[in-house]
């Protein structure tokens, strides 16, 4: 069998008047459709949303986390020593802070993101103006247990909820986690203490 190579081939087709075709150019890669820009959380989401996702978090599952330390309800975790968050007045930060809610929440808010070991380090520090005394309050410091939303566990959850976010058209900047960890377990967490009232 005698073939002939295919430039020869070629060559011969276009000389007898034969159409020789091109290969095909490669398609045009398709234009990306524009994103739509993603929400702020701090614009996007409601008080109710914030509760939601207070209760997810304050529920991660594992060692040291919130309901893990506090127990389900806000009493009787696994730490004797961990505060009754049913019961505000009995806390440190109540207690150190003459009882004011806004000051409480301010402190609390930097505890939630930070963990005793910061809290115990830098708060005072960093708040001269707060009016924090531990002299009132029936400790010296945060035991250093409290994690807050920086614990593995409760970080995975902020992560999974970032996600989720983002695919409903909402930003939850990295950034912002143990912020927004904060506020939703702060949130949460005075759902419980309305609910034992």
């Amino acid at each position: 069998m005698n073939t002939i190579p295919s430039i020869i081939l070629a060559t011969l087709t276009m000389a007898c008047g034969g159409e020789s075709t091109p290969p095909a150019a490669p398609a045009a890669p398709a234009a990306k459709a524009e994103a739509t820009p993603l929400k702020p959380w701090r614009d996007a989401l409601t008080e109710s949303d914030i509760l939601k996702y207070g209760e997810r978090v304050f529920m991660a599952k594992g060692s040291n986390t919130c309901n893990d330390c506090h127990g389900k309800d806000g009493t009787k975790g696994r730490l004797e020593q961990a505060a009754n968050l049913t019961m505000p007045a009995t806390w440190r930060s109540s207690k150190a802070l003459g009882g004011d809610r806004a000051k409480v929440d301010h402190a609390l808010s930097f505890l939630v993101s930070n963990g005793g070991k910061k809290f115990n380090q830098d708060y005072v520090k960093a708040n001269p103006d707060a009016g924090w005394d531990w002299a009132k309050s029936d400790a010296k410091a945060y035991d250093i247990q409290m994690f807050g939303v920086t614990q593995s566990s409760t970080m995975a959850a902020l992560k999974k909820i970032r996600k989720d976010l983002k695919k409903t058209g909402i930003e939850l900047p990295k950034a912002d986690l143990t912020a927004f960890g904060a506020q939703s377990v702060l949130s949460y967490v005075r759902s419980i203490e309305s609910a034992a009232k």
